[in-house]
């Protein structure tokens, strides 16, 4: 029986995934420093959960990770080996009182009529839970998130100390949470000035950057309440912010997640298809991307 000739298509696959397999397997110093960097989002933001399974089963190699918010909870976790079931779990039972033990009736009354914000010390216990009193320094992939200094309009960005302090000044939003304080600082959400940190894991070290964007989308919805306008002008801010770290980083996964709403964990799971799917159907271009960049480290 003759051998039927491949397509060009067919020639194109089998060579990418060659080259592929004989990039990965390269030891860290023949190949380019590959970072990865997650957007803020919310509750959109579990979509990162379901496109990191994505890039672990392709075999991407991670040196450096980078995160905001939402993408800092899930980055830290990933980088301190968290299994991908585990993760996957969390996303399944999602609690507000993770986040803070004040969200409750009166939490709300004390809010709205008392002038007092909430806590989000809670969260910081929840991710001691998960990964103990580990250190930045401890995690298996370097990492690192930001937050911002209500005070100066600093960007802060975590590297070292505590992780557990890190993610939670990280995700902690403006106008809901009281300000963590730390180290004479007063820190706020980091998607108020870094919504994509693309350029924190280049100055990690990273060569060639891979940013995972949680992709809002504003027309679906106007926010009928004090809350959803405090997180809306947030999601707005951040979409102009990330415009310049889209074209810094070097490919973009979008996860279109824009129907989730920001403050609605129930659809958790949603998100992590989406972000899945988002990954899978990127992953062949992701691939020559990264290939034609490192062409002089393939070939040396």
């Amino acid at each position: 029986m003759p051998v039927r000739a491949l397509t060009p298509q067919q020639e194109d696959t089998v060579l990418r995934d060659f080259m592929w397999s004989q990039f990965i397997s390269m030891p860290k110093d023949k190949r380019p420093k590959i970072g990865v960097t997650l957007s803020a989002g919310g509750a959109r933001g579990f979509s990162h959960i379901g496109a990191l399974e994505v890039l672990r089963t392709s075999g991407l190699p991670i040196d450096y990770m980078s995160g905001t918010s939402m993408g800092c909870i899930v980055g830290s976790l990933y980088a301190s080996g968290m299994p991908q079931d585990k993760l996957t779990q969390i996303a399944a039972n999602p609690r507000l009182s993770y986040i803070s033990k004040d969200l409750t009736l009166l939490g709300f009354f004390k809010y709205v009529f008392g002038n007092k914000l909430f806590s989000s010390q809670s969260f910081e216990d929840f991710i001691s839970e998960q990964i103990g009193s580990a250190s930045f320094k401890d995690l298996k992939i370097p990492f690192a998130c930001v937050a911002s200094d209500i005070k100066t309009g600093e960007k802060v960005v975590f590297n070292q100390g505590p992780v557990a302090i890190g993610v939670r000044a990280s995700m902690n939003l403006p106008g809901i949470f009281e300000p963590v304080q730390y180290r004479q600082r007063y820190l706020v959400d980091g998607g108020v000035v870094d919504y994509l940190p693309v350029d924190v894991v280049k100055d990690m070290g990273a060569d060639w950057v891979l940013a995972v964007f949680a992709l809002p989308d504003y027309s679906k919805q106007v926010p009928t309440t004090i809350l959803g306008y405090i997180v809306r002008s947030g999601d707005l801010r951040g979409a102009f912010l990330t415009e310049n770290s889209e074209r810094n980083a070097n490919f973009l996964i979008a996860s279109r997640v824009g129907e989730i709403n920001t403050m609605d964990p129930s659809q958790s799971l949603t998100a992590v298809e989406i972000g899945a799917k988002a990954a899978y159907k990127s992953l062949d271009d992701m691939k020559e991307n990264l290939l034609l960049f490192g062409v002089d480290y393939v070939f040396k």
